[in-house]
């Protein structure tokens, strides 16, 4: 993919512009992470409030009508909901649960359990598991990562 930069003054505000042969699964992830322009999100930690990074979240889950995401073993609290995270977050994140997202680029290997579930290993050893019902959309994203 050849890529070029061209710098406007002229121009109101930034704009993107691409040129393709055909649509590919490449351009829909550059497309979607260019339209949601998000970097970071707002946590509480001991009621202070922290930037997170997203390439440092490792998964967001839903516990005691609160949301949280789990950021190298430590856990923040999030200021939005499930499906609004869900909404506006980059596709590296997928749903795996109704309770839960993992960013794909944090996750070591998967391994099939007996009963059929998908466990997701994480770099950091820690695991979660990917219910039934989401399985679909987990391996269609994970052929594609």
């Amino acid at each position: 993919m050849k890529i070029k930069v061209h710098y406007d003054q002229k121009l109101a505000h930034d704009e993107l512009q691409i040129a393709a042969f055909e649509p590919s699964r490449t351009l829909d992830y550059i497309i979607d992470f260019a339209q949601k322009e998000l970097f970071y999100l707002i946590g509480l930690k001991e009621k202070e409030k922290v930037r997170i990074d997203l390439k440092d979240i490792q998964r967001i889950y839903s516990a005691n009508k609160q949301v949280f995401c789990m950021v190298n073993g430590q856990e923040y609290q999030l200021l939005e909901r499930l499906y609004q995270l869900q909404e506006k977050l980059p596709n590296s994140f997928v749903q795996i649960s109704r309770i839960e997202m993992i960013q794909i680029q944090a996750v070591n290997k998967l391994a099939i359990t007996r009963s059929g579930i998908i466990e997701i290993i994480f770099k950091d050893r820690q695991k979660t598991s990917a219910s039934r019902r989401y399985l679909k959309k987990v391996k269609e994203v994970l052929e594609h990562a």
